[in-house]
């Protein structure tokens, strides 16, 4: 995975599978946010500082977001129990 910032976004390629990824700002902040690992609550808690976004909005779109880099196989999320 190569990876890289153009204007503030985050743009990555997947050299395994070919493919170009772009991240607008708010996921690229995400990306940013997770390159040191973060539980959930932690990320939400800066998102919320940081957007106008209410809480449940906030951790939907959080969730969706990283299982759809994960399905992508641009992270692993790993479950603390």
């Amino acid at each position: 995975m190569v990876s890289g910032n153009m204007d503030g976004e985050v743009v990555m390629l997947s050299i395994q599978r070919g493919e170009y990824f772009g991240l607008d700002k708010i996921g690229s902040r995400i990306w940013e946010l997770i390159e040191n690992p973060r539980s959930i609550e932690e990320i939400k808690a800066i998102l919320l500082e940081e957007y106008e976004v209410d809480e449940e909005t906030c951790l939907i779109d959080l969730i969706e977001f990283l299982e759809d880099l994960q399905n992508k196989g641009l992270i692993i999320v790993n479950q603390v129990a």
